[in-house]
């Protein structure tokens, strides 16, 4: 990949991994507009970059998840099922590892299937006006509730669905956690910790079945770079945009990119 392009397409990951409009559905489209194809080696270099940037934004919840973790197996042998829900950040803890649970699900089953329609345009057009319709149901939602068991499953679900090009994962996760009238911040903040497993999990089965020599090319280190150092300056402005109250905005942009896309298809 020329390292121009692999530099455009790392700042749109860096910007549409965290903003809830489809950092797949645009690196498709934009691929799609360059003329070429999906590479898979150089879209999970992004999404490392992306999961490196909020892993050093939430640095103090990512220990904490890790601390909780391993110390869940030590307690379970005195505390057995209470150790599992001892205080507010082990039960948080297993609610972010249980939420991933249904993503990991769906990528067994329709992995060959997603893989391939991935470079559909169709499938990314539609994607994007639900992801639209997703995020514009928000307007006006209000909410003070915690995080509970029953809702990081259905936010997990949510999750799921976005393995599919053009709907957005942060999208889904925070709309789903507000339409079950979360607290929009408290929403936001396990839609990011929720994105540390299941990205890390692609990241690391990805790399680990590439050889470096195809791993470590300058294209894909640019990319990886470049959606980090973009990633961190967005994840900063899209809590911004939450605590305003304005986060169903980004569904006008994603339905209206929707259409474009199909009236396209229609008309060519």
């Amino acid at each position: 990949m020329d390292l121009l392009l692999a530099l455009f397409l790392g700042i749109l990951q860096g910007i549409t991994e965290w903003l809830p409009i489809s950092s797949s559905g645009h690196l498709v489209l934009f691929q799609y507009i360059f003329g070429g194809t999906n590479d898979v080696v150089y879209d999970i270099m992004v999404h490392g970059g992306t999961l490196l940037a909020v892993i050093i934004f939430f640095w103090k919840d990512f220990l904490m998840l890790l601390k909780n973790f391993a110390l869940t197996f030590v307690d379970v042998w005195k505390l057995k099922g209470r150790a599992f829900y001892i205080d507010d950040d082990r039960k948080l803890t297993w609610y972010v590892l249980l939420a991933t649970v249904p993503i990991i699900i769906a990528g067994v089953l329709l992995q060959d299937y997603v893989e391939e329609i991935f470079n559909s345009i169709l499938v990314v057009g539609i994607g994007f006006m639900v992801t639209g319709i997703w995020l514009l149901s928000t307007h006006n939602i209000r909410g003070n509730k915690e995080i509970s068991l029953k809702k990081s499953l259905i936010i997990g679900l949510a999750q799921s669905i976005a393995i599919f090009p053009g709907i957005s994962r942060s999208g889904s996760t925070i709309a789903t956690g507000m339409l079950l009238h979360m607290d929009r911040e408290k929403a936001a903040r396990f839609s990011f910790l929720l994105s540390i497993p299941t990205i890390g999990g692609a990241f690391i089965y990805k790399i680990l079945k590439t050889p470096m020599v195809d791993v470590l090319t300058p294209s894909n280190i640019v990319g990886f770079l470049t959606a980090f150092i973009v990633g961190m300056l967005t994840i900063k402005f899209l809590l911004y945009i939450i605590k305003k109250g304005r986060f169903y905005i980004f569904g006008f942009y994603t339905i209206s990119l929707g259409i474009l896309i199909l009236l396209y298809l229609l008309i060519q």
